[in-house]
């Protein structure tokens, strides 16, 4: 029995997330391009094609609204407007096709998100905090131990997404080693009634049952100019295209999701505003979305099906007042996620057996910002930060229906930080940035594991503390030109190792924080009256102190702080809109993401100077042309292609992923104030792979979708 508890230990992570891991390779829900697809027409800091000819697009990357063209940092934005165009879904909608991410597909709540190939793995997440931030609404979603689920958000309603590259420890703290992805909801109008539904029916290559999503969102001004809210719903019901034939059921990965999310937003005088925001999202998979392809194509092959469940419920009270000097923001925020998993553990143990995952978590942050009017020659920004989390994640094992292993851990963290940034502007068009963050953070871990009866007990603690820094210029001579020189750093809290030690094998208690110090130069300008944007930013970065998964002569897996990499490349990004009939938008990044120093790793191999990073693909572009028809009924049609190049996964060469090109079909026309679209994912129905592990000895691919066709159908007021 001792033996199996080793093998429950070594695959704790799969432990944890093999439920989660049916829900890889996701079925992008209806109505459009993903990921599998075409790249989205991403605007990036250029602006989408109506800011080419009509304005700007306004931001708040820095914690401050700026216009997108004028802010001196690597930031994407996609529009609500252009989410709905392209029939987004889902993370792999939108995310993998823009400049510097990498999009690493296993499951939504469970997938890798990285920017500029900062990460270590791809399928199941690092122990300890992510790399990349995930925010609604400025709150954090982000875990400070073993990291948890993430909910793949439907952008339904979303006024834009913002997606920071580059390490953004100033203003969003720790886990933004890479970068920072920051969902916006709709405000509420106080004035205006608005209403907007969209339903879509499609079908997934392999599979026999129709997919739907029903949506609606409605706004109200109770008293008007006074008291608003703003209520969306929706649900998504995705048909399985994987058949079990262990289980023998047909279609078995479905996919279930239901979201809330309310707006409330009370107007006390015209110098003070109190909102309220309330999100809930519960998914649900009827199986595991990775395939056997050694037993077929979209096939699947466990003793049960790897069902998965994840709530995600969040409660924001914030609090907006003019003071003259400066305005300021206290917001504070309650989180709560659930994850309730199965997964088939057989192949390390040889009888049938099975770990079902039931992971907690509860956050509660709260961030006071008092910021200076923008215009001024000298602006600044100062906030104070408080965060306070519980985890705990228990995992019993049960062989022939027998208890043979337990591992609980649980996580207690708090956080606390003080934040700032000034900018002076030296000239007209030239400005300096400087700004800085001070963080303390208190890490407590309680690990119970063994047979039961026999368990063992280890706690441990970690603190640490540190100084994250930034600084830029910009030269800003007009505004169809602009270049700026950035210096920023990140960083991640360190964390406890949840194994007990064994004289043998010296296992470190702890491990400290990593960083990373980013360079950069990046410049965007416009040619041709505004019809043509051009952004292209240079970036090299370095990683230092690497939290690294290693493993013991007896299996289990630790964490140790071990060695660094770097990261370097170019991020490019086009706009060009010659005429009203005409869109088209490309992104290209080329990324060289690689260990700078050769590691010793726990097992007596090594990995090697030079060896790419997990997930980074050197090459990757998405380009889409949308073509709008003079004619009734405004037509259109849309063409969207993809190009991932060739990566490693999870440091092992065996495990290829990438290496493939995808294409996507769109056309459209408006009947009234509806939009009708038809639209075809994946169009040659590519079996590309998205990321890949072992099943024991057994390979498994996470492929990005098969073909989908659908029909959509929007309407607003």
């Amino acid at each position: 029995m001792s033996d199996g508890g080793g093998r429950v230990a070594r695959r704790a992570a799969y432990v944890l997330l093999a439920g989660a891991a049916a829900m890889a390779g996701l079925v992008s829900p209806a109505v459009a391009q993903s990921s599998d697809a075409a790249a989205p027409a991403a605007v990036s800091s250029g602006g989408d094609a109506d800011a080419a000819t009509s304005g700007e697009i306004i931001v708040t990357a820095n914690k401050r609204a700026q216009a997108l063209r004028s802010v001196a940092n690597s930031v994407t934005a996609l529009t609500g407007d252009q989410l709905t165009a392209l029939g987004a879904q889902s993370f792999k909608d939108y995310l993998s096709g823009l400049p510097g991410v990498q999009f690493q597909q296993s499951t939504p709540g469970v997938s890798n998100v990285t920017l500029r190939g900062i990460g270590t793995a791809t399928i199941y997440p690092d122990q300890g905090q992510a790399t990349t931030g995930i925010y609604i609404n400025d709150i954090p979603l982000t875990d400070p131990g073993f990291a948890l689920s993430v909910p793949d958000l439907d952008p339904f309603d979303l006024q834009r997404v913002e997606v920071l590259r580059g390490p953004q420890g100033t203003l969003f703290g720790a886990a933004t080693l890479g970068g920072a992805i920051n969902y916006i909801y709709n405000p509420v109008s106080l004035t205006d009634i608005q209403a907007k539904a969209q339903v879509s029916l499609y079908g997934i290559h392999g599979g026999s049952d129709v997919g739907f999503t029903t949506k609606a969102a409605l706004n109200v001004p109770i008293v008007k100019d006074v008291f608003g809210i703003r209520v969306t719903a929706s649900h998504r019901s995705d048909p399985g295209y994987l058949d079990n034939v262990g289980t023998g059921d047909k279609d078995s990965n479905t996919h279930r999701v239901n979201d809330v999310h309310v707006n409330a937003l009370l107007k006390i005088s015209d110098a003070l505003k109190l909102s309220y925001f309330f999100f809930y999202d519960h998914a649900h998979n009827g199986d595991g979305f990775y395939s056997f392809p050694d037993i077929g194509d979209l096939k699947r092959d466990t003793i049960i099906n790897e069902t998965a469940t994840f709530i995600t419920r969040v409660h924001n009270m914030k609090l907006d007042g003019d003071l003259g000097f400066a305005s300021l923001t206290v917001s504070a925020a309650d989180s709560r996620k659930k994850q309730n998993s199965w997964g088939d553990l057989t192949p390390y143990y040889g009888d049938p057996t099975i770990g079902p995952a039931n992971a907690r978590n509860h956050s509660q942050t709260a961030e006071a910002r008092l910021t200076s009017p923008s215009g001024q020659r000298f602006e600044w920004l100062l906030g104070a930060y408080y965060d306070r989390t519980n985890e705990g994640y228990p995992t019993p094992t049960f062989q022939n229906g027998v208890d043979i292993y337990d591992f609980t851990v649980g996580y207690k963290s708090h956080e606390k930080s003080v934040f700032g940034e000034a900018t002076y502007h030296l000239t007209d068009t030239l400005r300096a940035t400087f700004g800085g963050r001070y963080y303390d953070i208190d890490l407590s871990t309680r690990t119970t594991q063994g047979e039961p009866g026999d368990e063992s007990t280890t706690v441990g603690k970690q603190k640490g503390h540190g100084f994250s820094p930034k600084g830029s210029i910009t030269y800003e001579p007009s505004k169809n030109f602009m270049i700026y020189g950035l210096i920023s750093k990140g960083f991640r809290m360190g964390g406890v190792n949840l194994v007990a030690p064994i004289p043998s094998f010296p296992t470190p208690a702890t491990y400290g924080s990593d960083s990373v110090l980013n360079y950069e130069i990046g410049t965007r300008f416009s040619l041709f009256d505004r019809t043509l944007l051009i952004d292209t930013t240079a970036f090299y970065v370095d990683w230092s102190n690497i939290q690294l998964r290693l493993a013991r002569p007896d299996g289990r897996s630790y964490v140790a702080n071990a060695g660094s990499a770097r990261s370097y490349g170019l991020e490019n990004a086009i706009t060009w809109r010659p005429n009203h009939n005409l869109d088209f938008h490309a992104n290209v990044t080329y990324l060289n993401a690689e260990i700078s120093k050769t590691l010793e790793l726990g097992d007596g191999s090594e990995l090697a100077k030079g060896e790419n990073l997990p997930g980074a693909s050197h090459w990757s572009t998405s380009e889409s042309a949308t073509y709008h028809f003079d004619l009734p009924k405004e037509p259109y049609v849309t063409l969207q292609h993809q190009y991932i190049s060739h990566a490693t996964n999870n440091f092992t060469p065996l495990d290829s992923v990438g290496g493939y090109n995808t294409l996507a079909l769109r056309v459209g026309a408006r009947f009234g104030r509806i939009d009708a679209q038809a639209f075809v994912t994946n169009l040659t129905d590519k079996r590309g792979v998205a990321t890949a592990d072992f099943f024991g000895d057994a390979p498994i691919r996470f492929y990005i979708q098969p073909r989908m066709i659908g029909l959509s159908l929007d309407w607003s007021m």
